[in-house]
């Protein structure tokens, strides 16, 4: 795939539009100099793969070839053309899109047929997104589909905002009950066939729950009951207390996490009133925390314009919501090459203290060897566990190259460990 570089700093690299001159003729003799590394990294910039495949093979009879004017040198060549200097001849060439080359994009893949921009957006090749869903649709354990956005020119392509949407209304809502949300917000999920207007008002809809969110309603509502236990005359039956303390502890799971969960609730438990008396004291700061980083929910969610989906922030329990589980073995199986419908999985037990144990991320595009996937990573740092802004595209080079699933996930698990190691 082709990614443009940043720097240290975040920023992108300033553009440095190539200068294009008129073709001509490319005769035999002027094949052996395009064969110099520097010739060939400043035509593979410029002018892509092909252009260098077009010179580097033998020279035909009226063949013409686009000729460009000197590259300004720059004092960092990208360590991934290293490869170019070495063996022009046998390995394949992968090139950076830089500058005017990236044409606005983060990654492309090496066929151009996928692009992506920022952790939201993905475009890809027409007759590749209709394949793709026909793929998805194949699969009865998959929940999601595909469908086509917006075009967008990239050089002289034109590709389409990749769109993933439950495959019925009935989808979305068995999604919404297996992850423990509030049945209301099936009605912000996107699914196939709603037009613009509509996704534009489940949008809205969903930006508008964030600021009177039904969980501020369930954890009102389950205060009461309790409350209202306590103050009986008579002991609480052991099953009652039971019920109420799993339905506490799902709702501290729902709205602040497990961390919050195992850092407040009282361990061991207590029994009967005792329990209720636990439970009581615990509620109104469950509740006033929750209130408290409202603001923050919004602020994290209002990043993302498009209608995407809901997803936890759990890596596996959101593979698991779009794509199920594979019947060769399940989501817990490495496959080097994996197909669409099914995803990419890694072990990182042991690989950074404060990291993931594992990650997983579903495949629902390829292009080549190029996997686009849409997942989600687990965050401690989120405002809330389920959310839009949870779920990404990312894009994904071959096995065994610096650009795979496993060297790119090594390497942001690594950095997230560094991140939560710094937090506390």
């Amino acid at each position: 795939m082709h990614a443009r570089e940043r720097r240290a700093a975040g920023e992108e690299a300033a553009q440095r539009p190539a200068v294009r001159g008129p073709e001509r003729p490319r005769t035999s003799a002027s094949a052996p100099s395009l064969q110099r590394p520097d010739a060939l990294l400043a035509l593979q910039r410029t002018a892509g793969n092909a252009a260098v495949a077009r010179a580097l093979s033998p020279a035909q009879e009226n063949a013409t070839a686009p000729q460009h004017s000197p590259r300004p040198q720059h004092p960092q060549i990208p360590q991934r053309a290293a490869h170019i200097q070495r063996s022009p001849h046998t390995e394949p060439l992968q090139r950076y899109a830089e500058g005017a080359a990236a044409l606005g994009f983060d990654k492309v893949s090496t066929n151009g047929g996928i692009a992506i921009r920022g952790r939201y957006e993905a475009y890809a090749d027409a007759d590749m997104i209709a394949d793709a869903a026909r793929a998805l649709d194949a699969q009865e354990r998959v929940a999601i589909t595909l469908e086509r956005g917006a075009a967008v020119r990239v050089g002289e392509r034109t590709l389409h905002r990749v769109l993933p949407v439950y495959k019925d209304a009935a989808r979305a809502e068995a999604a919404v009950r297996a992850a423990g949300r509030n049945p209301e917000s099936a009605g912000h999920e996107p699914v196939r066939g709603d037009s613009t207007a509509q996704r534009g008002e489940k949008h809205a809809a969903y930006q508008r729950s964030l600021t009177d969110p039904p969980e501020v309603r369930r954890l009102v509502a389950l205060t009461q009951r309790i409350v209202t236990a306590l103050r009986a005359r008579t002991e609480p039956p052991g099953p009652t207390v039971d019920r109420l303390r799993a339905e506490a502890m799902r709702l501290a799971m729902d709205t602040m996490g497990g961390g919050w969960m195992a850092a407040r609730f009282p361990y061991p438990e207590r029994a009967g009133r005792d329990g209720l008396t636990d439970l009581a004291a615990l509620m109104p700061g469950l509740t006033a925390d929750f209130l408290s980083g409202l603001p923050a929910v919004e602020n994290q969610e209002a990043v993302v314009h498009e209608l995407l989906i809901t997803l936890p922030n759990d890596c596996q329990a959101a593979a698991a919501q779009l794509i199920g589980r594979p019947a060769d073995g399940g989501l817990s199986v490495r496959r080097p090459a994996p197909a669409v419908g099914e995803n990419h999985f890694v072990d990182l037990t042991g690989a950074a203290q404060d990291g993931w144990a594992n990650h997983f991320a579903s495949v629902i595009l390829r292009d080549g060897d190029d996997t686009l996937t849409y997942e989600a990573a687990a965050d401690r740092t989120s405002a809330l566990q389920h959310g839009k802004s949870l779920g990404y595209f990312a894009l994904y080079g071959r096995a065994g190259t610096d650009q795979s699933f496993d060297t790119t996930i090594r390497a942001q698990n690594q950095a997230y460990a560094e991140r939560s190691t710094s937090a506390t």
